[in-house]
């Protein structure tokens, strides 16, 4: 779960500069929304295994759900845009330097 933190930070903070300065604290905003709903999914996730008993190994059982939800994050992760896609020119106007 920390790589796929670390992960998100590190596209978190190159998405801060694909943006204005105005949006910057929006921005934030919804980043640190998504981080803790995802931490309070987690949370309730590992927590109804470990209550509901379901195997003798309850806790490992937990411990594996959560590392595929991990997995599951840092895919997405890799497949977020590096960088913002650029508007076509219209005909006959010069590009922007």
């Amino acid at each position: 779960m920390a790589a796929t933190a670390a992960r998100l930070r590190r596209g978190e903070e190159s998405g801060r500069r694909a943006v204005p300065e105005e949006q910057q604290g929006e921005i934030s905003g919804l980043s640190r929304s998504i981080s803790n709903l995802g931490s309070s999914f987690g949370t309730a996730i590992a927590g109804t295994i470990l209550v509901a008993n379901l195997t003798q190994h309850a806790y490992a059982a937990a411990m594996a759900t959560l590392a595929l939800g991990a997995l599951i994050g840092l895919a997405t992760a890799t497949r977020i845009p590096r960088s913002t896609p650029t508007a076509p020119t219209p005909a006959g106007a010069r590009p922007r330097p």
